[in-house]
């Protein structure tokens, strides 16, 4: 996980413990593509702080889509995960309506993972 502070807690996988990170830097809103594709809108939770510069943003989008494309590896998915930094969002480009309810689950997890609500 990307720029994460804040309190650390432990969760069980695979019988040993992880530390979780909460992030208190970025949240995310979902919205659609004119042609139905998520989009993952990325703003600072604080707005004037030093995470919310654009290289600082830049950076983090282009870590979230990173893990979002080896993600999208490991399901066999064809849809395409675009970065954009200057729009401070990733759109996940579906090839076919088919995988919209597959997409859907994807953003639904990969914003629990990231702390992102």
């Amino acid at each position: 996980m990307a720029k994460t502070e804040g309190k650390t807690t432990k969760t069980k996988g695979d019988g040993a413990e992880a530390p979780r990170f909460h992030n208190r830097l970025y949240h995310a809103e979902v919205g659609r593509t004119p042609a139905g594709s998520p989009i993952l809108k990325l703003s600072a939770t604080n707005p004037k702080g030093r995470y919310a510069q654009h290289r600082q943003m830049a950076a983090f989008i282009y870590e979230l889509a990173a893990d979002m494309e080896r993600r999208s590896e490991e399901l066999g998915a064809r849809w395409v995960i675009s970065p954009e930094t200057t729009n401070a969002r990733v759109v996940i480009e579906l090839t076919s309506d088919h995988e919209t309810t597959l997409a859907d689950e994807f953003v639904a997890s990969v914003i629990a993972d990231n702390d992102l609500a």
